[in-house]
C-alpha cells in the first residue's frame, strides 16, 4: 500500500523531522473507502453503461469519474477518461456521430477554473475543451449537434447576469444564436424541443423581460412570448423534465397563474405555459434529482410518510401523476436529495441506496421496481475516518466509509497498533451514521446513531439483551456514557436520564432541573461517582440560563460542588475531567466568573474553584485562528492538554494553561477531528480506554482527519518524553514564535512580519509534494508581502531563512 503523504515532506530537505511532531512510520495508515457519489447513468446504444460522478475506483481499479460498464457490470477497460482528476461528473449528453459532452465540476463556484466541458470520442479521449463556462449548472444538445450551456453567478468576477451560450460541434461559439442573454438569477435546467429551448432558474427577467422561473426562446436565443408561466416558483427551486409531446413535468414549488396558493407537489405544463389540469399529483421531487419518462410512467424519487416515519422511496407515477401501485416503492437513504437513475434495458439502475440496497451505492430492480442483483456494481471514492478510541492495543475507529483497507464493513472498524484492520469485527449493513461510541471492554462497544444505541460484541454483531427505546423519552441521542456498573447516562436536547444494563429506564434516576426553567442542553462528563454537567436552562419567554453544575449518580444536585461565581455566560460545549479530577471547560462563553477568558476555555479544581493561573497563562497567545472557537475535543496526554477545533487546528497546552510552544502537527497532518493520547501508564487510575505507555519512552498521540481535497488519515504521532519535552531545539521554537504570517486563511495576499531579534534573508514556498513554487530574497525585515492569489486553495510549505537559522510554517489559500 501506497505510503500515506509519502511521509509528507518529513523527508523535504531532511529538516522537518527536527521541526514537528514525527510520524510513527511502523503504524500503517489504513485507508476508507466509501461509495461513489454516481451523478450519471446513461444506457449507450450497444446497452453498456455510463456511470459518471465521484468515482475513484471500481472494484480493484482507479478510475478517473467517468466510466464504461460492459452488460455485466465488469469495467470495459477500453474506455478511458483522462479528464483533471479534480473535477467531478455533473451532467452527460450525446451527439449524433457518438461523441460524448461531459459537464464537470468541482462543486465550488468561487472559482472560475473549476468547470470544464469536454467533447470525447466514444472510447473517452478528448477530442476538444472548453474552461469558459464558469459555474454551469446545464447542458443540453441540439438535434444539429450543437451544444447549449446554461450557468452563471451574479456578483462575481465580472457577472451582472446569468448566460446561456451555444457552442458548435467543434466547441467553437455559434454566433448565429444570441449569446448575450441577461438572466437575473440563476439558471438551473436548459432542455431542448421539438420547437424551442427552455430554460429554469431562480430569475424574473430575461433581457429586462419578465419572465418567471423558465422561459422558452427560439432557436436562435429570442424570447418565444408564446409560452409565459405566470409568476412561477417565485425564487423557489424545482426540476423540469421534458416530455416527448413538448409538454413539461415540474417536480414542484410552482405557483398556479390563477391561484397564489403555492404547490409544492409536481405539476405538468402545456406548451403554452398553463397548468395541465389533467395532471394531478401528490409527490413532489427535489431540484436535483432526477424524473425519467418512459412509455406512459414517471420515475421518481419521492419523500413518503408511511405513518411511522418520513422516509425517501423510488417510486412510479401514471401519466395523471397518480401513483402507480402495481409498482414497489424502492427504499432509499435516509436523505436522497440529489437523486440519478438510469433505465437500462428493462432494468432501473439508481443511487442513494448504498444504505438500503447494495452498499457501493447503485442498486438495481426491474420496471416493476422489484430488487435484482448487484453486488458486482462496485464503485467507490475515498471515504474519512472521524473519531476513534483504543483499548489494550486495539484502535477502534468510525467515519464515513464502507471498507476499509479491503474489509467490507458499514461506518465502523476495528483495528491493531500497526494498523491491521481485524477482519472479524465487522458492521455488515447500515444502522445509522455513527455519532459516538465506547469501549467497555474486549467484547463489548456500545454505539450511537443519530437516534439509535446499540450494543455489539467483539465481531459487530447486535447484541439482543439491550434494546434502547422500549420506554424511554430520549428523542434523538447526543451523548451517552456506560458506567462501570453497566448502566449508562444518556442525554438528547431536552432530556437527561439514566438507563439499566437492559436498555430500560432506571425510575430512581431523578434529574433536578430548575424551578420554572426547562433543559434545553446537557454536556456532561464523570468525575469518579459524580457527574459534571453543562446545562442551558430555558424559560417560557426564552430567557436562558448557563449553568455548570456537579450530580450524584441518583440525579440529584452535588452541594459541595462551588464555582464560586456566575459561572459562564453563555454555553458549555466541551468538559473533560482530567486525571487529578480537575476540570477543564471549553464552549461558547467570553466571560466565566465575571472574568474575560477570550480562549474560552477554563480550568476548575476538583469541586470547582476557577484556576485563574490557568486563565493568565493562556493570555500569551490566542488558540487557533479564530476569536470564536468551536471545540471538538479535549483529551489529555500525560502533563500535556490537547485542544482540537472544528477548523481542524490542534493546540497543546501544559496543564498550567502555558502553551506548548514547539508543538506542530507533522506537515500535511491537519483538518483533524479526533486525537486520541496514548498516556503514561501511571495514569491509567480513571480510564480503561487508556492506552499505554512506559514511564521514559516517548509518548504518542493518534490523529484521525481529513485535509482538504485529500485522503483521510490515521497517523500515529511521537510526541516526545512523558516530561513534555518534545525533542525540539530551543533555537528552532524561538525562530517560529518570532515571525508570523497572516491573514490565515490567505485570500490573495500573505503578510509576514518579524520580530527585532532575527533578521530574516529569504522566504520560499512549496506545495504538498515538495515542489518549489516560489523564492524570493526578504528586501525588508519590517513585513514582507507574497502574492498568492494565483496558487490554488490548499496548504502550502513556507520554508524561510534567517541569519539565526530556518524554520518552516503552513500556510492555508482558501
Amino acid at each position: 500500500m501506497k505510503k500515506f503523504y509519502s511521509l509528507l515532506l518529513l523527508t523535504l530537505f531532511g529538516i522537518l523531522s527536527s521541526y514537528a511532531q514525527t510520524v510513527d512510520e511502523t503504524f500503517v495508515k489504513p485507508i476508507p473507502y466509501k461509495s461513489a457519489k454516481v451523478a450519471v447513468i446513461k444506457e449507450l446504444p450497444d446497452g453498456k453503461i455510463l456511470l459518471g460522478g465521484d468515482i475513484g475506483f471500481y472494484k480493484d481499479k482507479t478510475v478517473k469519474n467517468l466510466i464504461r460498464l460492459n452488460a455485466d457490470y465488469s469495467l470495459d477497460e477500453t474506455f478511458v477518461f483522462n479528464g483533471d482528476l479534480k473535477f467531478k461528473i455533473k451532467d452527460v449528453k450525446f451527439q449524433s456521430n457518438g461523441n460524448i459532452i461531459v459537464l464537470t465540476t468541482s462543486g465550488n463556484s468561487g472559482y472560475a477554473d473549476y468547470f470544464m466541458l469536454y467533447q470525447l470520442d466514444s472510447n473517452g479521449g478528448i477530442i476538444k475543451e472548453v474552461s469558459t463556462i464558469f459555474n454551469a449548472t446545464s447542458i443540453a444538445v441540439q438535434g444539429d449537434d450543437k451544444i447549449l450551456v446554461t450557468g452563471g453567478e451574479i456578483g462575481y468576477y465580472s457577472f451582472t447576469s446569468c448566460y446561456l451560450h451555444r457552442y458548435n460541434s467543434d466547441f467553437s461559439l455559434d454566433e448565429t444564436f444570441n449569446n448575450d442573454l441577461a438572466f437575473n438569477a440563476s439558471t438551473n435546467t436548459v432542455v431542448v424541443s421539438n420547437d424551442g429551448i427552455f430554460v429554469s432558474g431562480l430569475f424574473s427577467s430575461v433581457d429586462g423581460i419578465s419572465k418567471n422561473s423558465i422561459v422558452k426562446l427560439k432557436f436562435d436565443g429570442t424570447i418565444d412570448d408564446t409560452f409565459d408561466v405566470g409568476i412561477g416558483a417565485k425564487g423557489r427551486t424545482f426540476s423540469m423534465t421534458l416530455q416527448n409531446n413538448d409538454k413539461l413535468v415540474i417536480g414542484g414549488n410552482f405557483k398556479p397563474s390563477t391561484d397564489l396558493v403555492s404547490n409544492a407537489n409536481m405539476i405538468r405544463l402545456n406548451t403554452d405555459g398553463s397548468i395541465d389540469n389533467s395532471f394531478s399529483c401528490e409527490y413532489y421531487s427535489y431540484e436535483n434529482s432526477t424524473v425519467i419518462i418512459k412509455d406512459t410512467y414517471i420515475y421518481i424519487s419521492a419523500g413518503i410518510n408511511n405513518g411511522v416515519e418520513f422516509t425517501f422511496y423510488i417510486i412510479r407515477l401514471n401519466s395523471d401523476g397518480s401513483l402507480d401501485a402495481s409498482f414497489s416503492p424502492g427504499k432509499l437513504n435516509e436523505t436522497s436529495y440529489d437523486f440519478t437513475m438510469g433505465i437500462v434495458g428493462d432494468k432501473i439502475l439508481y443511487n442513494n441506496s448504498e444504505n438500503t440496497g447494495n452498499k457501493y451505492g447503485v442498486s438495481v430492480c426491474d420496471l416493476s421496481g422489484s430488487l435484482l442483483e448487484s453486488s458486482e456494481l462496485k464503485a467507490s471514492r475515498f471515504g474519512s475516518f472521524q473519531i476513534g478510541d483504543y483499548l489494550d492495543g486495539k484502535l477502534v475507529v468510525s467515519g464515513d466509509f464502507i471498507k476499509v483497507n479491503d474489509v467490507e464493513t458499514f461506518g465502523i472498524a476495528l483495528m491493531d497498533e500497526s494498523g491491521t484492520v481485524d477482519k472479524s469485527f465487522v458492521l455488515p449493513k447500515y444502522l445509522g451514521e455513527i455519532r459516538q461510541f465506547q469501549i467497555v471492554d474486549d467484547n463489548t462497544i456500545f454505539v450511537s446513531t443519530i437516534n439509535k444505541l446499540l450494543k455489539l460484541n467483539s465481531k459487530g454483531e447486535v447484541l439482543k439483551d439491550f434494546d434502547f427505546k422500549t420506554d424511554t423519552q430520549l428523542i434523538n441521542m447526543y451523548q451517552f456514557k456506560v458506567l462501570n456498573d453497566g448502566k449508562i447516562l444518556a442525554s438528547d436536547s431536552g432530556t437527561f436520564c439514566k438507563l439499566n444494563a437492559d436498555g430500560t429506564v432506571e425510575l430512581t434516576f431523578n434529574f433536578n432541573p430548575i424551578e420554572n426553567f426547562w433543559t434545553t442542553a446537557v454536556k456532561f462528563e464523570l468525575q469518579d461517582d459524580k457527574i459534571i454537567c453543562g446545562v442551558m436552562y430555558t424559560t417560557f419567554n426564552s430567557d436562558h440560563l448557563y449553568k455548570l453544575l456537579r450530580f450524584n449518580l441518583d440525579g440529584s444536585i452535588d452541594e459541595t460542588f462551588n464555582i464560586n461565581g456566575s459561572g459562564p455566560d453563555y454555553s458549555i460545549e466541551k468538559i473533560k475531567v482530567l486525571d487529578t479530577g480537575e476540570i477543564i471547560v471549553a464552549g461558547g462563553f467570553k466571560i466565566f466568573n465575571g472574568i474575560s477568558d477570550a480562549n474560552q476555555v477554563v480550568k476548575l479544581s476538583k469541586d470547582g474553584e476557577m484556576d485563574l493561573p490557568f486563565n493568565e497563562n493562556q493570555k500569551a497567545s490566542p488558540i487557533g485562528y479564530s476569536t470564536d472557537h468551536g471545540y471538538v475535543k479535549l483529551e489529555q496526554g500525560g502533563a500535556v492538554l490537547y485542544i482540537t477545533e472544528v477548523d481542524g487546528k490542534v493546540t497543546a497546552l501544559n496543564l498550567d494553561g502555558t502553551f506548548v510552544n514547539n508543538f506542530e502537527m507533522p506537515a500535511g497532518i491537519d483538518q483533524v477531528t479526533d486525537i486520541i493520547a496514548l498516556d503514561e501508564e501511571t495514569a491509567l487510575v480513571t480510564s480503561k480506554s487508556k492506552a499505554k505507555s512506559v514511564g521514559d519512552l516517548d509518548n504518542y498521540i493518534f490523529a484521525i482527519g481529513t485535509p482538504s481535497n485529500s485522503q483521510s488519515f490515521i497517523v500515529k504521532i511521537n510526541v516526545g518524553k512523558p516530561s513534555g519535552s518534545l525533542s525540539v531545539g530551543p533555537t528552532l521554537e524561538q525562530l517560529s514564535s518570532s515571525i508570523q504570517l497572516y491573514p490565515v486563511p490567505v485570500s490573495s495576499q500573505m503578510n509576514l512580519s518579524f520580530s527585532n531579534l532575527i533578521s530574516p534573508t529569504k522566504i520560499s514556498i512549496y506545495s504538498m509534494n515538495g515542489a518549489e513554487l516560489y523564492s524570493a530574497k526578504i528586501q525588508s525585515a519590517d513585513r514582507t508581502e507574497v502574492d498568492m492569489s494565483k496558487f490554488s486553495s490548499g496548504t502550502y510549505i513556507v520554508k524561510l531563512y534567517t541569519t539565526s537559522g530556518e524554520t518552516i510554517k503552513k500556510v492555508v489559500k482558501k
